[in-house]
């Protein structure tokens, strides 16, 4: 499996192939609010802290990654259901996470995959706040993350204690 990050010139030749696959494997997890800004990020957009990359088997797509402000804006993962369970969407956190060297996600308490995939990789939850669905949504975070980075731009419900490292 090799792992290819995207660079932002690129952003315009691969939007339309990625949004179709995050559509069709990203299983409705995936919110309309996180396509639409996908959808209508620019390259001059593209700050620090984002990340697109791509899980390739020879030529085929086996799973996406994306990540606007380190995950703060938003961060979603798609993979292809013929690499499920074969570590293709560890690869690609795990490759994000050393890219960056943070990165923060939101995820629906009650996606127990996505949560599986975020808790092998080592991210920890640092508060619980109500999503863009209405649901009970996690904040985590992995790598050098520092929890007041999200904690200052929102008011979460419930923070967390993260243990000192």
């Amino acid at each position: 499996m090799k792992i290819h990050a995207f660079p932002p010139q690129s952003l315009e030749r691969i939007r339309k192939p990625l949004l179709r696959f995050l559509r069709r494997y990203g299983d409705g997890r995936i919110t309309h609010q996180a396509m639409r800004w996908f959808h209508r990020l620019t390259p001059g957009e593209l700050k620090e802290g984002t990340y697109i990359a791509a899980a390739y088997d020879e030529k085929k797509v086996a799973g996406i990654i994306v990540f606007g402000n380190y995950g703060i804006e938003e961060s979603f993962i798609a993979v292809h259901p013929d690499y499920r369970r074969k570590r293709v969407g560890e690869q690609l956190l795990k490759q994000a996470i050393q890219s960056l060297g943070k990165v923060y996600a939101r995820v629906a308490s009650d996606n127990i995959p996505s949560l599986k995939l975020c808790f092998s990789c080592g991210l920890m939850a640092f508060s619980l706040c109500k999503g863009p669905t209405g649901k009970d949504t996690l904040w985590l975070g992995g790598g050098n993350f520092d929890p007041a980075d999200v904690l200052k731009k929102s008011e979460p419900s419930v923070r967390i204690p993260v243990p000192e490292n």
